[in-house]
């Protein structure tokens, strides 16, 4: 651990713990949980608990609602971190031992030192996502007190154990009521509940996007049908726009808070670092094809299958039509210098991803947000956009296999919805009727093997 010793006048004074929304809506299950994690025993030891998911989720404001239903009555001292780097963990530490005159030259060391000498206290280290070796750097020894650790990174888990939850969009109900706070409608009539309906599942029920969409709906005076019907055009936009971030006041809009996601993976893609640098960009190439998928079911072995397809027709290729596998590469089909499915470097791809919350996985199935998705594609030049379609598509193609055994029965039919997803996305890039060889025969193939007969015979 290193600690900037300060003389006091240059450190800035502890700001006090802000309120959670008052728009906060539900989550009891994360709050009950938190209670049943924390709730004083008998046994004296450390109670530690991680919050993960992707930005915007609402972690945070569960921290703070927990904080003051039960957290003020439970513990004496509340110490809030922000955990976004060491800078600002070493900041907030100096600050609290400046507040408590804990040392006449305040440190971080000092700071922990005090507070491992205490028992009745609960220490919050929020938007953790620098990895657990950072957050154990400053962890206060011994068994007093309890730790409670919002990241978007699950490897957190190292640090908390068995005692984590992952923080998931709201239900459809939650979402409403948070939508009709937030925007401050005091109408529960079935046409304005019809359209709140609509718009929270435009939105994925994520709760900083549903704060955003009622504040501009508030400051603006719109109605619920008039901003849905913005958003389906000016999606990105409005997205995008922090003046209307909400009474949450998260610094980041609903999109930007995923965009410094992206930027912090560019960041380490160009990097030194070969190992972190080529997972960095193998997660960007799935980022990239995973926005023209279905969001769900989205397995490894399509990857896996494809670079093995591809090998063998490499040597088959012709001029009389346009390859659709022409558009596919080593680096997106995970091929090492042998020519041979690279499993450990599509991983590391997917595990850059799942730190960031920016996927989920299910056992070696993954998915994604749908709004997620949404901004994966919004976020894209329109260029880079159709050829990212294209490139999805003509995965989709090489990974099928060309044969009528039960294995492949069931590849169809994991294959067969993200084919589909993926012509819906073809039609909004506008591709046209683009046509590359054997792709649409291998596609209807997939749907003849899965049983939907009216797709194959489009």
């Amino acid at each position: 651990m290193t600690s900037n010793a300060s003389t006091s006048d240059q450190i800035p004074p502890l700001a006090p713990l802000r309120p959670s929304s008052v728009f906060f809506t539900g989550r009891d299950i994360y709050l009950q949980a938190l209670k049943d994690h924390f709730s004083p025993k008998s046994v004296s030891e450390r109670n530690i608990f991680l919050l993960y998911g992707m930005g915007g989720i609402g972690k945070t404001q569960i921290c703070l609602k927990f904080i003051e239903q039960y957290g003020k009555k439970w513990v004496s001292d509340i110490f809030w971190i922000d955990a976004s780097s060491e800078e600002t963990i070493d900041l907030c530490l100096r600050q609290i031992a400046q507040k408590y005159k804990v040392d006449s030259t305040p440190s971080a060391e000092s700071a922990l030192q005090w507070i491992s000498d205490r028992n009745d206290w609960l220490m919050v280290f929020d938007n953790a996502d620098g990895g657990y070796q950072l957050v154990e750097k400053f962890i206060p020894s011994g068994n007093g007190g309890g730790i409670l650790i919002t990241s978007r990174d699950k490897g957190l888990a190292r640090t908390s154990g068995s005692h984590s939850l992952e923080v998931t969009e709201m239900g459809e109900e939650e979402a409403i009521g948070m939508l009709l706070k937030s925007a401050m409608i005091n109408d529960n009539s079935v046409n304005v509940t019809i359209a709140a309906q609509k718009l929270v599942a435009a939105l994925g029920c994520v709760p900083l996007a549903i704060d955003q969409a009622g504040a501009y709906m508030q400051l603006c005076g719109c109605e619920l049908d008039y901003y849905l019907e913005l958003f389906s055009k000016h999606r990105a936009k409005l997205m995008s726009d922090q003046e209307f971030r909400g009474a949450s006041l998260y610094k980041y809009s609903t999109y930007g808070t995923w965009e410094i996601c992206i930027e912090e993976i560019k960041h380490r893609a160009e990097g030194e670092n070969s190992a972190q640098s080529c997972a960095a960009q193998s997660a960007l190439i799935l980022h990239n094809i995973f926005a023209f998928l279905h969001q769900d079911n989205i397995s490894g072995e399509m990857f896996k299958n494809a670079a093995q397809n591809f090998m063998k027709r490499k040597g088959e290729r012709t001029n009389s039509l346009p390859q659709s596998f022409s558009l596919l590469d080593s680096k997106t089909l995970f091929l090492n210098d042998d020519e041979d499915w690279d499993a450990l470097q599509f991983q590391a791809g997917i595990k850059v991803l799942l730190s960031f919350s920016l996927i989920r996985s299910n056992g070696m199935l993954y998915s994604v947000h749908p709004l997620i998705q949404t901004w994966s594609r919004d976020r894209l030049l329109v260029a880079n956009r159709s050829d990212c379609c294209k490139k999805s598509r003509a995965l989709l193609a090489c990974a099928v296999k060309l044969s009528y055994d039960d294995i492949n029965y069931r590849f169809c039919a994991l294959l067969a919805p993200h084919i589909k997803r993926n012509s819906e996305h073809a039609t909004q890039c506008v591709l046209g009727d683009e046509y590359y060889d054997d792709e649409n025969a291998r596609f209807a193939l997939v749907f003849d093997t899965a049983g939907d007969w009216n797709h194959a015979e489009e």
